[in-house]
């Protein structure tokens, strides 16, 4: 199976009660990726730094949390353990430039070295823009 994945977004909806991963993040960047994937029949997964790899329709609470390069190692195996579970072959990755963007060089570490860990083919999609 062949997913769409991209990293999560600082802007979430604030509800106190949990919402589908899609609609929690308040990401223009993840709104578009899941109409694409409906359109082609291929899920979205998003690539949380607090729960790892979600389902766009996984209901998850609020929370604030950047991925660190500390818990980089972790999360790999929390990620590789959940490809090999869905039975991911090919992940398209979704990332803004990391020279661009710092913050987001964890979380395409980890989506990296999962996709090698689980035997996983990974192409890298770098965004222009605005990566929100």
């Amino acid at each position: 199976m062949r997913i769409l994945c991209s990293y999560c977004s600082a802007q979430k909806s604030r509800d106190e009660v949990p919402l589908a991963a899609v609609q929690r993040y308040d990401s223009e960047r993840l709104r578009a990726l899941h109409r694409r994937g409906v359109a082609e029949g291929t899920p979205l997964h998003i690539l949380s730094g607090r729960f790892g790899l979600l389902a766009s329709d996984e209901p998850i609470p609020w929370y604030d949390h950047l991925l660190s390069p500390a818990e980089v190692p972790a999360m790999t195996t929390t990620v590789a353990h959940g490809l090999r579970a869905l039975g991911v072959t090919a992940v398209e990755y979704h990332t803004a430039a990391v020279a661009r963007v710092p913050q987001v060089g964890p979380y395409l570490e980890v989506m990296r070295a999962a996709c090698t860990e689980a035997g996983v083919a990974l192409a890298v999609i770098e965004l222009e823009g605005d990566p929100a």
